[in-house]
């Protein structure tokens, strides 16, 4: 079946002039580029956009500058690890715990870049584009789009859609993918990779699944911040949904939450590169198992690389104390940077705009305690 893909792919190195002549045109777009290259004057800048032909190009003399002033500005430092398992002319799909909106695929595809490997696909969810810039601006940093809340009568469609443009990428261009392992950001500090979405994967191949991942060279990724990306946002969120039984976001609440996942501090940032998952074991996962019990086999499997590679901070140690009252972990933390977690955490939590910091709190604590309680649970290396 040939389906087209012009309504999902980034733009092709052909588009992106015409795409940066809209962009130009946006008045935040020059301010933002001012702030990226507080440098460089409206002459020079508009000398950088006319250099720009490639795809390559924007990431090369654009987001690479922004992701490293926001690494600059925002965190404490970006730290890898694996990284050296994998090869640089092999596309993988790698498959991440999701906390920030932005930052989770700015900051995987700024150290690829660093590294020497070439960049990776992301997925965004069409539900973030909300403006026709924003629309631009994530296809020229090669984002393709996930429809979200789908009719079921077209879900199938437009997976099948979504996994053959996965299977392109990866056998005929040979780019590599990313994606989140869930819906939406993780919000409790459980990161949970949905069996769905390893089902989507391996619709456009008419093989077994075990034999579709064989060639989708799996990459687990872990994503640490010893400051949670809008921590008293999610657990408001959480709040909500169980006391009130939903949650509705209110409009532009989205647009908020990137603004303050890009801008807020984060302290230390690692990422993990977890091993390919091998084709051994992919087998094993299906072997004597219904198909879905199978994809649930792999969902488990891929939670384990992905936990058993977040880096615990003392934040993590700070709140798994707090939460049960108890001084379990207190060799792991300070007394100072204790207090500066607390003052940090009712700060936030007063500047939300609920009326009920203290029931929002037991929810804040767990988004930071669950890595370390999960860890515990399933005795992996806490250090």
């Amino acid at each position: 079946m040939e389906l087209n893909f012009d309504e999902i792919r980034p733009f092709e190195d052909r588009e992106v002039q015409d795409a940066l002549q809209r962009l130009s045109l946006e008045p935040g777009f020059d301010e933002a580029l001012a702030y990226v290259f507080p440098e460089l004057g409206s002459d020079e800048l508009r000398k950088l956009l006319s250099s720009i032909q490639t795809v390559d190009d924007f990431q090369t003399k654009i987001v690479a500058g922004a992701v490293e002033r926001i690494s600059d500005f925002t965190t404490s430092g970006l730290e890898i690890s694996g990284l050296e398992q994998l090869n640089p002319g092999q596309p993988y799909l790698f498959i991440s715990n999701h906390r920030d909106i932005v930052l989770d695929s700015a900051f995987i595809n700024y150290i690829l870049h660093r590294e020497g490997f070439p960049t990776t696909r992301i997925a965004i969810g069409n539900n973030l584009l909300q403006k026709s810039w924003i629309t631009d601006l994530v296809k020229l940093n090669k984002n393709f789009i996930v429809h979200r809340n789908v009719a079921s009568r077209m879900a199938y469609d437009y997976s099948l859609r979504l996994s053959s443009y996965i299977k392109h990428s990866l056998e005929v261009d040979r780019s590599s993918v990313w994606i989140a392992q869930r819906e939406g950001r993780t919000k409790d500090g459980i990161d949970k990779t949905q069996p769905g979405l390893l089902k989507m994967f391996t619709m456009a191949h008419n093989v077994e699944p075990s034999e579709a991942f064989v060639n989708m060279h799996l990459v687990p990724i872990t994503l640490s911040y010893e400051k949670e990306p809008c921590a008293a946002l999610k657990a408001k969120e959480l709040y909500y949904k169980a006391f009130h039984g939903s949650y509705t976001k209110q409009v532009g609440e989205d647009l908020t939450s990137m603004k303050i996942g890009i801008s807020s501090p984060k302290g230390k940032v690692h990422i993990h590169f977890g091993e390919e998952i091998q084709p051994i074991r992919i087998a094993e996962f299906f072997e004597g198992y219904s198909k879905n019990d199978g994809f649930k086999n792999m969902a488990e499997a891929i939670d384990a690389v992905i936990l058993s590679g977040f880096k615990l901070s003392p934040s993590n140690f700070i709140a798994a104390d707090l939460l049960k009252g108890t001084a379990n972990w207190e060799a792991r933390y300070s007394s100072h940077q204790k207090d500066r977690f607390i003052r940090e955490m009712d700060k936030e939590l007063a500047q939300i705009g609920d009326g009920n910091p203290e029931l929002i709190k037991p929810f804040y604590l767990e988004i930071y305690a669950n890595p370390l309680l999960n860890k515990e649970k399933l005795n992996l290396s806490v250090n």
